[in-house]
């Protein structure tokens, strides 16, 4: 799902179209012969315009932001959840410490934009520098403006949950092979430009198979489950955490200075154990290969390569022990 507080429009985002949006406001304008019409993204801090209308008298570009501590019309708009007209903003004492006031405007009409979980995103707007006359068939064009806006953040927020649910791994939502394949290179690249260390963990369950032989497929289903909940657990929120399939786990890790990569893979094993107790489920171990970090000119490919003959080795050897 897309973090509505924190989300800001950027252009790369192809299944969404800005020039769409900058129509829109631009015809909004037109239509109202103002010289300013906006949207308005709210965040947790902000309030940012992600469209401005073009026109050469209108002092703010896309990108300007306004403190959410200013007294300014959209913040009205979004504490009340309903449309604002104010058409003679000078000769309304509310409005005389608004910086927008200061910048020479005098009228705002402006309509909240919902996400479709209803949370507010922003506002829908258009300003003008004189008192505005607007009838009530202005407002009914800028609601049917605003909706063709909130159509686009559903399509978004859908296309945002098939891309997740592409990614995710159906029994324990975390990510799959192919997310797998696609982030882990990609922070791999980024260690590599920015020249921080990255080590790659590969996790087996040991006796999985005689588990699932014994116990049947739903404990072993299980097992697999509470694997992700601990790694989740132990590991950082920036690790790539991941199941490559059957009972094959990876976690890419951004390793920090004082990090001992064994201690980790101990406290992944020590942890498992205690939670598959916890959860009435046949309590077996982990084969983790360690201590594996990336080279200069190896691809993700051949990390996770050598990751699983270290983990092949431990097997071995704890087999060998026994």
């Amino acid at each position: 799902m897309l973090e509505e507080n924190k989300w800001t429009f950027r252009r790369a985002d192809k299944q969404f179209s800005l020039e769409k949006w900058q129509k829109t406001i631009d015809l909004m304008t037109e239509l109202f012969s103002a010289p300013a019409g906006f949207i308005v993204h709210k965040t947790d801090d902000v309030y940012r315009i992600i469209v401005s209308s073009e026109q050469q008298e209108n002092p703010y570009d896309a990108g300007a932001e306004l403190s959410a501590d200013d007294n300014i019309f959209c913040k009205k708009v979004l504490r009340d959840m309903a449309p604002l007209y104010v058409d003679h903003a000078s000769q309304d004492s509310q409005w005389d410490d608004s910086p927008l006031v200061k910048d020479g405007f005098e009228s705002y009409l402006g309509v909240p934009i919902s996400w479709p979980s209803g949370e507010p995103f922003g506002t829908f707007c258009v300003m003008d520098f004189k008192q505005t006359h607007y009838q009530q068939s202005f407002l009914e064009l800028i609601e049917q403006l605003r909706d063709m806006v909130e159509d686009d953040l559903a399509l978004l927020d859908n296309f945002t949950q098939m891309r997740e649910i592409a990614m995710l791994d159906s029994l324990t939502n975390i990510y799959n092979r192919r997310a797998i394949d696609l982030l882990c290179q990609h922070k791999l690249n980024i260690s590599k430009r920015l020249g921080f260390d990255i080590s790659c963990l590969f996790i087996d369950i040991n006796s999985f198979k005689p588990l699932n032989d014994t116990y049947g497929h739903e404990v072993g289903d299980l097992a697999l489950i509470c694997l992700a909940d601990t790694m989740k657990e132990c590991l950082r929120e920036t690790d790539i955490i991941g199941r490559l399939g059957g009972d094959e786990f990876i976690a890419l890790l951004q390793v920090q200075p004082g990090d001992c990569i064994d201690s980790i893979a101990d406290k992944l094993n020590t942890t498992y154990q205690s939670n598959l107790e916890k959860r009435g489920i046949p309590v077996t171990s982990l084969s983790i290969g360690s201590g594996v970090i990336a080279q200069p000119k190896e691809n993700f490919a051949e990390l996770l390569k050598r990751a699983d003959e270290d983990m092949y080795e431990k097997k071995q050897a704890s087999k060998a022990a026994r």
